[in-house]
Formats: structure tokens, C-alpha cells, sequence
């Protein structure tokens, strides 16, 4: 799971123009696409956090939700260094949330039958509009 967040980290930084919704869309795209790799990420991260009483994967998700939110922090200071994400905001709890939404939004997209209720591509405005200046 790690070495997916590193691809998609590679992917942000490659491709970061200056807009937030690139980058959002890779963000979105690679954790919620229809893809076999998003479809397997999706399946891993379910089982983890489907075993909280398990102490490897408390672990696991631990480490996972640190990771996540040391590459939403730095993805945040660097679009308020940019002019594109609101200065006021905090990065570190900015990327808190952030990370919360996007857990929620893996769980819920494996259990969500009406499909127009969960669109991946209504998420990208969702989080441009709660990031911008």
C-alpha cells in the first residue's frame, strides 16, 4: 500500500501544474479508478481496517494514515507556496481531514450499490473548493 502512495506521490509531483484540480484528479483517480490496481488497493485497505483487533494490521493502518498525512502535508504547504491553497489553513490538520474523508470515501465506495451516489469525479471539486484561496 505504501509503494501505491509512492507512485501516486510521484505521479502529484510530476504532473502538479497550477491549478488544484490536476493534481486532486490524479489523487482521486489512482485511489477510487476503475483500474485493477485501485480495485486492489481498495480490497486491502477494506480487509485492514476490517480487523481492528488485530495488532499487525493496527499497525498497519497506523503507519498507512501517517503516511498519508505526511504526503497530504506537504502536498498542502506546497500549493499555499504555489498561491493556490489557502494560506490560513494548517497543513498537517488541513491533510487530518483530508485523509479522513478519502478512509471514508475507500469504505464507502466498496458498499454504495447506487452508483449515483458515489462519483469520484464530484470529489475533485469537492476538495479544490475546501483547499482554495
Amino acid at each position: 500500500m505504501k509503494q501505491r502512495m509512492d507512485e501516486i506521490n510521484e505521479r502529484f509531483y510530476r504532473e502538479a501544474d497550477l491549478s488544484l484540480v490536476g493534481p486532486t484528479s490524479i489523487i482521486v483517480n489512482e485511489l477510487f479508478g476503475n483500474h485493477d490496481n485501485c480495485k486492489i488497493f481498495r480490497s486491502i485497505f477494506l480487509y485492514l481496517v476490517s480487523q481492528p483487533e488485530n495488532p499487525r494490521t493496527q499497525k498497519i493502518i497506523s503507519e498507512l494514515h501517517d503516511y498519508w498525512l505526511e504526503l497530504g502535508s506537504s502536498w498542502i504547504s506546497l500549493g499555499q507556496k504555489d498561491g493556490l491553497i489557502d494560506p490560513s489553513l494548517e497543513p498537517k490538520q488541513t491533510a487530518s481531514y483530508i485523509v479522513s474523508y478519502y478512509f471514508g470515501l475507500l469504505i464507502n465506495s466498496a458498499y454504495v450499490a447506487d452508483e449515483s451516489l458515489f462519483k469520484p469525479e464530484a470529489i475533485i471539486p469537492f476538495v479544490t473548493r475546501f483547499l482554495r484561496v
